[in-house]
């Protein structure tokens, strides 16, 4: 099987020894990372294995944590002086915590500094958030829903009803263009099928902006669209399920392995490397600075854990 670009899939058995189980519910994170390549899905979400946090992934979590602060005041209240306050605040308590500790020092801090500052500046370029109405409820609320008997479970980042019914998803990185643009807007119209499957109104638009470029992506939502989504939630749950059963798991090659952290142990790359999931492997794992959440292996790492910078919020 050929993967795009040229490059060659490879069907790779994995030791199932240390593996969790599958997650129960797919959520719009987890298919992305799957159909991306099945291997690096299983690395990260059954195996528990996770890259130390990134300045991307530090500035994208205090800009999403003041956005979410900015919009629970008032609406006259939601200047950009108080949104920056609110991300100082945000900002010095995460740099705390020991997972972060080695990105509150030095050129670390600083690039955290300049992309928070970078996506937060151009928000306010983007929109006025003291002329948008949003209820409570609908800042960084919990999606679930049961779409052709498979079940789907989000967390979104924002929906305003009015003037249109709208789901916003905030990224702070660069808007790509292309396949990883569509990947994107795939995800957010995900949540736009499990919202509109109940007794819900229903969502009319997706919306991804991208705070650093201060340029925004809208996308109607119409039958063919969920249509589309809900078929990839079906088809990607049953090849998740094939695979574990099976313990044979897809490696698919493409550019992005330039950034994958487990290149060192793929067979794809390294033809001698132990079978995936094997004491030797998990060893070779270590080595290489990467932690493991064993309590946790099917639970949703946070999705700069698994885009390459260019391409991650």
């Amino acid at each position: 099987m050929s993967a795009s670009g040229g490059f060659q899939s490879i069907e790779v058995d994995v030791d199932l020894t240390d593996a969790g189980n599958p997650s129960t519910r797919l959520s719009p994170t987890q298919i992305s990372a799957f159909r991306k390549c099945a291997l690096r899905y299983w690395f990260s979400y059954l195996l528990g294995w996770r890259e130390p946090p990134t300045p991307a992934l530090a500035a994208g979590t205090i800009v999403h944590d003041t956005l979410e602060g900015l919009y629970r005041l008032p609406q006259p209240d939601r200047s950009f002086e108080n949104a920056w306050a609110i991300m100082g605040t945000i900002g010095k308590d995460l740099l705390l915590k020991p997972e972060y500790e080695h990105l509150g020092r030095g050129t670390n801090r600083d690039d955290v500094r300049k992309r928070a500052d970078l996506a937060l500046t151009g928000y306010f370029e983007l929109e006025k958030p003291t002329e948008i109405e949003v209820d409570l409820k609908d800042i960084e609320s919990d999606v679930d829903a049961e779409l052709a008997g498979v079940l789907f479970h989000g967390r979104l980042d924002r929906r305003t009803r009015k003037p249109v019914d709208r789901v916003t998803d905030y990224k702070t990185g660069k808007k790509p263009t292309g396949a990883p643009l569509d990947d994107y807007v795939q995800q957010v119209m995900f949540y736009a099928a499990a919202i509109n499957d109940g007794s819900d109104p229903g969502v009319e638009e997706v919306e991804l902006l991208f705070l650093p470029d201060k340029q925004a992506v809208r996308r109607p939502v119409y039958p063919a669209a969920i249509e589309r989504v809900t078929e990839v939630l079906v088809e990607t749950r049953t090849q998740i399920d094939e695979s574990f059963k099976t313990a044979k798991w897809l490696a698919q090659p493409s550019r992005l392995c330039s950034y994958c952290p487990f290149k060192p142990v793929c067979p794809a790359h390294q033809k001698t490397s132990p079978p995936p999931g094997s004491a030797a492997s998990q060893q070779l794992l270590s080595q290489t600075g990467l932690q493991r959440k064993i309590s946790a292996v099917a639970a949703e790492p946070n999705p700069l854990d698994l885009l390459p910078l260019e391409l991650s919020e």
